[in-house]
């Protein structure tokens, strides 16, 4: 079916219709073997998708279609029209952009033509990782980016070149879902479908110690703390757990309070509060020297959480999940600052604060990248569409003149400015932090 064609009267039915035929010319492989062929789902995630009794994620439809090596063209055309006819949004598919082209109108009527902030840097798509590329980091210097891709992999990439950075890093025996960078740069962190976190050196890419072992499940984040001394990972299994980086052993239990898996981690600036998003739809903020709850959840979602974020200056919290929006809360209350963010056409998969604008950035399974203004939350320019299918992760440049963006076609592509940086916005944050420092000392 191509995504043009006449679109089903029951879309539901027919997609799963089309699954299990192609489940059936497959042999009918067990949801087990599917999860292990993903390498990035639970057995019971993949049973799910194949009854399709709901409308799946369509992140985890997309990789059981290309496990059963099935058309995701005509899946992705099946599942967009079984999308909207249970949002009852009633658009069609336009017959001369396709489907994306459909999320814009949920911004009014079109006047003037959308600028851009941020075009392709040309000759800068890497391309090394041969599964979906899942996470990205920049290094704290911003002179290497750090991807983490199905493949097993953890590559470093030259944020100049957009060349390899030196040999990727092998060790993981699944996919490698989460990255991240130490606050000194010398350490990167990873995580993944093989229950394990690891450490590597940035200098010599040699793994630090043997591999983290206590989730009973993927890991899907990785975050360190700002003194450096402390590294989060949250699970599959629905825990978060902290670990003593010199000693590769855990600081306490783990903390559980999600009902499902622990999708997301941020700390804030301060390192004093650890934010965690979960499959109930709850945002949940922990005291990282008690490592007890400091405020009831963060409710609002319908879905789950997959993605949190904390503003630069540490007073606003970004969330974003499978109920299609953005949402930003003052962690000091507990409470939104703003109506939710809606544009994305399937789940947000990351969100990424500029470091020196008031900006946010949201990634998602329709393949786009959104850039919303924090006070008004109206977005920015047009959205980024590089990408051939749903965009995995995000991350800005430590000085916000350039923008990482990974997905499931196998890319991590990098997008540069178009705009002059704001030096008032930036001397107003330093002037902020300052502020912060001496009520911390006094």
């Amino acid at each position: 079916m191509s995504p043009h064609a006449p679109l089903p009267e029951d879309p539901l039915a027919v997609l799963r219709e089309r699954l299990r035929d192609l489940h059936l010319h497959a042999g009918e492989p067990s949801s087990r073997a599917l999860a292990r062929q993903t390498g990035a789902m639970s057995h019971s995630t993949a049973h799910g998708v194949i009854r399709c009794v709901s409308l799946p994620r369509w992140g985890n439809l997309e990789l059981v279609v290309e496990a059963l090596q099935g058309d995701v063209t005509e899946f992705k055309a099946l599942w967009i029209a079984a999308h909207d006819l249970r949002s009852q949004r009633g658009r069609p598919l336009d017959p001369e952009t396709g489907p994306t082209a459909r999320t814009e109108d949920a911004q009014g009527p079109a006047s003037d033509p959308p600028h851009e902030l941020y075009r392709p840097v040309d000759g800068a798509d890497a391309e090394g990782h041969s599964g979906a590329v899942w996470s990205v980091a920049f290094h704290p210097d911003g002179r290497i980016l750090a991807s983490g891709g199905g493949d097993g992999t953890v590559r470093l990439w030259d944020t100049v070149t957009g060349r390899p950075w030196r040999e990727p890093l092998l060790g993981h025996t699944g996919a490698v879902v989460a990255v991240a960078f130490h606050p000194d740069g010398d350490l990167v962190a990873s995580g993944g479908s093989d229950k394990t976190v690891r450490l590597w050196t940035t200098d010599g890419l040699r793994p630090v110690g043997e591999p983290l072992h206590g989730h009973a499940g993927t890991v899907w984040s990785v975050a360190f703390h700002p003194n450096g001394h402390v590294l989060a990972s949250g699970g599959i299994d629905g825990t978060v757990r902290l670990w003593d980086i010199t000693t590769g052993r855990p600081l306490r239990g783990p903390l559980i309070d999600h009902d499902g898996a622990g999708w997301a981690l941020a700390f804030d600036l301060d390192g004093h509060l650890l934010a965690n998003g979960g499959d109930d739809g709850m945002v949940r903020l922990w005291n990282t020297t008690s490592g007890q709850p400091v405020s009831e959840p963060l409710a609002g979602h319908s879905g789950a959480v997959v993605t949190v974020a904390f503003h630069p200056d540490g007073h606003v919290l970004a969330s974003g999940g499978d109920d299609e929006t953005v949402r930003l809360w003052d962690p000091a209350s507990g409470r939104a600052t703003a109506d939710p963010f809606v544009g994305h056409i399937g789940p947000v998969r990351s969100v990424a604060f500029h470091p020196g604008a008031d900006l946010v950035a949201s990634a998602g399974d329709d393949g786009l990248v959104r850039l919303w203004q924090l006070d008004s939350g109206k977005q920015v320019g047009r959205p980024l569409d590089g990408h051939t299918g749903p965009v995995r992760a995000i991350a800005f440049h430590p000085h916000g003149h350039l923008l990482a963006t990974a997905g499931a076609d196998r890319k991590v592509r990098l997008w540069e400015s178009t705009q002059p940086p704001d030096h008032q916005v930036l001397y107003r944050r330093i002037d902020n932090l300052h502020a912060r420092l001496r009520g911390s000392r006094s």
